[in-house]
């Protein structure tokens, strides 16, 4: 326990002496704990190796701190590398940028190849940072020579921690090794995490694609990929679904409108029936925004039909979701459209027969009379509030007087 104590607090001792004694006192000190026999001693001397190689000169941490360093590294015990993992980018710092390339790279591939998924996922995760952190003239060469051929041996690790590591950093070594090195070594990863079994790891590549649209472009990114992207359209996880959902924006951006309304809008059309409520709010958002984007002619054409099919369907979550996305509509479309294709659809829906529709009706007709011009909200809106003031249903009678009342309709 003494002696732990002592490693705990070794970093914040070396800070307050001058070179000359911490070489001559504090170093042999440190040698000393960081071969203690109990691993909870040696672990926390990682701490003071970052510490002591942050007050040393270049030449004085190759002397003493690296056989120190490779010792930790090397250690028999798991929890000291991983702690070593744990602490890489700091150590990394530390040491300066040369002996990172000397003794922390090969260091860092040893760490990914770990006996132990949790070093290894601990190191996995810092693949990006550490990466990014490597002297620039030598950047490029030490990904592709030195860390992606074990990288890529953890895309098929039988640990699922790991991969789900991996996935969630992966994509952020696009920027660092440009165009033609991501299409022809990093694309073929992403596309098996994209298949993997574990929702996890297929999330956390789905939800980082913007990091390799900035590098290869929407075009490229696209003819890779969207085979995968349609597939985990219908994902049996719902995040995995909802990431997709999310995504469509910045495709159909890049793609461009016709591209998108070939591949995409299907997929975006059938998420508004998803079983999962929040891929059904998530989608109305989406198909606004869209609506926004592309114009009011674009949503009468595309949107529309899908919302009028779906205000007769059975059941009435659909009705509810087709209400729903009518409302948010309204605002992206504009009054004239609102008032032709919206309202006819809306006046139908306020008869109907399950009464969360009904109220749903009259919760929307606030924002859609905001848009309407005065005429469509005292001929159309008016009738169709009073009407349902005199509902049968306690609810649907309370938000018909509060739409009034906020329309400032007497």
């Amino acid at each position: 326990m003494v002696r732990r104590a002592a490693a705990a607090k070794l970093g914040d001792f070396a800070k307050v002496f001058e070179r000359d004694y911490l070489v001559e006192e504090l170093h042999a000190m440190f040698c000393d704990l960081a071969v203690d026999e109990q691993d909870s001693v040696r672990l926390l001397a990682v701490e003071g190796c970052i510490a002591m190689a942050g007050l040393l000169s270049e030449d004085s941490r190759r002397d003493l701190v690296r056989p120190v360093l490779s010792g930790l590294i090397d250690d028999k015990s798991w929890r000291v590398r991983f702690m070593v993992a744990e602490k890489l980018t700091e150590i990394q710092e530390a040491v300066g940028e040369d002996m990172t390339m000397t003794e922390l790279v090969p260091a860092f591939t040893n760490l990914l190849k770990d006996p132990e998924g949790e070093v290894r996922g601990a190191a996995a995760q810092k693949l990006n940072t550490f990466c990014a952190n490597l002297k620039k003239s030598a950047r490029e060469s030490a990904i592709l020579n030195n860390i992606l051929p074990v990288v890529k041996d953890l895309v098929i690790d039988p640990n699922q921690h790991v991969k789900t590591e991996l996935a969630g950093v992966i994509m952020g070594l696009a920027p660092l090794v440009g165009k033609e090195n991501t299409i022809s070594q990093l694309l073929p990863i992403y596309m098996q995490l994209l298949k993997d079994s574990t929702a996890e790891v297929r999330l956390n590549i789905i939800s980082s694609l913007d990091k390799v649209n900035d590098v290869i472009g929407a075009s490229q990114l696209s003819q890779s990929l969207l085979p995968a992207i349609v597939e985990l359209a219908e994902d049996g996880k719902w995040r995995v679904r909802l990431a997709i959902v999310q995504f469509m924006p910045l495709l159909a951006a890049q793609l461009g409108q016709e591209f998108f309304d070939e591949k995409m809008l299907p997929l975006c059309l059938n998420w508004l029936c998803d079983h999962v409520y929040a891929i059904r709010e998530a989608t109305t958002s989406i198909l606004t925004e869209l609506a926004k984007k592309f114009g009011g002619e674009w949503a009468s054409k595309n949107i529309m039909p899908k919302l009028i099919t779906m205000s007769k369907d059975l059941n009435y979550l659909h009705r509810m979701t087709c209400l729903f996305c009518l409302n948010s509509l309204a605002e992206s479309v504009g009054p004239q459209q609102t008032a032709k294709e919206i309202m006819p659809i809306i006046k139908e829906l306020s008869e109907d027969n399950v009464p969360n529709v009904r109220f749903g009706v009259a919760k929307g007709l606030l924002k859609i009379g905001k848009v309407v011009d005065t005429s469509v909200l005292q001929n159309e809106i008016k009738p169709i509030l009073m009407n349902l003031m005199n509902d049968a249903d306690f609810d649907v009678r309370y938000f018909a007087e509060e739409t009034k009342n906020g329309l400032g309709l007497h």
